[in-house]
């Protein structure tokens, strides 16, 4: 019952803006593992791609009439970006030391 308070109390919009975050930030994660073959590199570029992906949305709604820049779907993006890039490298790591 607890969870499904908590659930309600997370604005649907806000779900759909970390999803894009760790959507983007785990594409761009596996992308500059690849090109680049450092992970460390690879956690920056996709946490930043998640955090600059939120800035370009919300300065896009900002220039619509009746709409502004809300820095609360900024941070669920980039909340989004961060908590998947994190996810993503402790695991890479713990694959490559059961090597």
């Amino acid at each position: 019952m607890m969870v499904s308070n908590l659930n309600a109390q997370i604005a649907e919009d806000k779900k759909k803006h970390f999803i894009a975050g760790a959507t983007i930030s785990g594409l761009t994660y596996s992308l500059a593992k690849k090109k680049l073959g450092d992970p460390h590199k690879a956690l920056l570029c996709s946490i930043g791609a998640g955090i600059l992906a939120g800035v370009a949305k919300e300065t896009l709604d900002s220039t619509q009439p009746g709409n502004s820049f809300d820095s609360k779907d900024l941070l669920a993006t980039t909340l989004g970006s961060i908590s998947i890039s994190l996810t993503i490298n402790l695991f890479d790591k713990k694959i490559k030391t059961k090597k």
